[in-house]
């Protein structure tokens, strides 16, 4: 019985801890488009309207944004009928979502390993793999992002850039 309820109270633990990282890595993403010039690079040629939507099967909350005028906005376009090219990647199971989002698993090996689903363009899908890429060698300590990605770019001036970025969790 008490086996039972710690399982059930590590599982909750576990879920809120993934929707909290989405969230976190929907905003950070959103901030870093808008104010970093490397994760601007590679989500500046995706177009107006696009909508990108991150979800974890087993779990009903999703990070969501979009692009409109040129900036990224974290959640759900306002007129989603007005969205061009949707993008949803999904997350097969929680395990996978908590060990890719809390940087245990590299996003880039979670797809190669198949334990992503793809819905949408596969081009607009990379840029995305990217960003986030560009996101984590920025956010991360480097011995942990390091391991995570195929190619380390040494940023300069890492901890302003990094701390502009956090700065975008408070302000949006």
């Amino acid at each position: 019985m008490q086996t039972r309820m710690f399982e059930s109270a590590a599982a909750l633990g576990r879920h809120l801890w993934i929707i909290t990282l989405l969230w976190v890595v929907g905003r950070t993403l959103c901030r870093a488009a808008r104010t970093d010039e490397a994760v601007r690079r590679e989500l500046a040629p995706l177009p107006d309207g696009l909508a990108i939507r991150l979800e974890v099967g087993g779990i009903g909350y999703a990070m969501n944004m979009h692009k409109q005028g040129g900036r990224w906005y974290p959640g759900a376009p306002v007129a989603p009928h007005a969205t061009i090219h949707p993008l949803r990647v999904r997350f097969k199971h929680p395990n996978i979502a908590f060990r890719t989002l809390s940087f245990r698993l590299g996003v880039n090996q979670a797809f190669g390993e198949n334990r992503l689903l793809v819905e949408g363009d596969l081009t607009v899908a990379m840029h995305l793999v990217r960003g986030l890429e560009q996101l984590q060698s920025l956010i991360l300590p480097a011995f942990i992002a390091r391991p995570l990605l195929r190619h380390y770019p040494v940023p300069t001036n890492k901890f302003g850039r990094a701390c502009n970025i956090y700065l975008g969790l408070v302000t949006g």
